[in-house]
């Protein structure tokens, strides 16, 4: 009978534990080495995202531990079954009915890039289709997205170093990711940032923390509540300019 009190504190943003939401308990983190956003460094869970989910964690007095695993391997696992969350998901029309969102946390852009000082520069995204190659990440949003937009040149890789690695290698002309990340994951390959030439930037999505259909609706919206919270009092801005000083922090839901 106490859960609507305990609700009553998450939607004013008070600090409350989860006694009624026991649960919480089982619920496993998920995320992946995708600098700024989230990465490990000595074994430790950083980053913007892995920022806001413990402060979070910390007001609804919760401490689960971040599993870091690659980005297809969560994607499968916070599909169920189980009480998961993976963090930050981009959120797209084909993922939107699999999973239950909190969010937004950040604002990804997505670009193209090639070989560095090969002078190279798309007009559109119609250029890319025709090359022999495009690699994509699998399971990232760039492969649905570009799925979508009818490319039949994708070249799934397992993480975003292999595939910095093969295009440097020049087993493949191009790669279309995400370009927040790029400076981190050129770092983690050992590569100088200017081993690559951005080619082509296009689009935006906003990424999210997405809960697996399994998870009480009621943890959910705690999760919301208190993120919701942490944007009106200006928590989630101080983390946002810690990380990605030049952007500006989604609002809203």
């Amino acid at each position: 009978m106490r859960l609507l009190p305990l609700l009553f504190c998450f939607g004013l943003g008070l600090s409350a534990p989860l006694p009624a939401l026991s649960q919480a308990a089982s619920l496993r983190l998920l995320s992946e080495e995708f600098p700024p956003i989230t990465f490990t460094q000595n074994g430790v869970a950083k980053g913007l995202g892995v920022e806001v989910v413990e402060e979070i964690q910390r007001r609804l007095g919760q401490r689960q531990s971040i599993e870091f695993m690659p980005w297809s391997r969560a994607y499968r696992e916070v599909q169920g079954p189980g009480q998961i969350a993976l963090f930050t998901m981009a959120r797209t029309p084909v993922r939107e009915p699999l999973f239950k969102w909190v969010g937004p946390v950040v604002t990804f852009y997505s670009a193209i890039y090639a070989p560095a000082q090969g002078g190279m520069r798309l007009r559109s995204l119609d250029d890319a289709k025709r090359f022999e190659s495009v690699l994509v990440v699998r399971d990232w949003y760039t492969a649905e997205e570009l799925t979508s937009l009818g490319f039949k040149n994708l070249v799934p890789v397992s993480d975003p170093v292999t595939a910095l690695r093969m295009l440097l290698a020049k087993r493949a002309p191009l790669y279309a990711t995400e370009r927040q990340s790029m400076p981190g994951i050129m770092a983690q390959a050992g590569v100088p940032e200017e081993s690559v030439d951005t080619v082509y930037t296009y689009a935006s999505s906003q990424g999210y923390i997405a809960f697996s259909k399994d998870t009480p609706d009621a943890l959910v919206k705690a999760w919301a509540d208190q993120l919701e919270a942490m944007k009106r009092d200006g928590s989630f801005a101080a983390i946002y300019k810690r990380w990605l000083p030049k952007d500006q922090p989604p609002l809203g839901r």
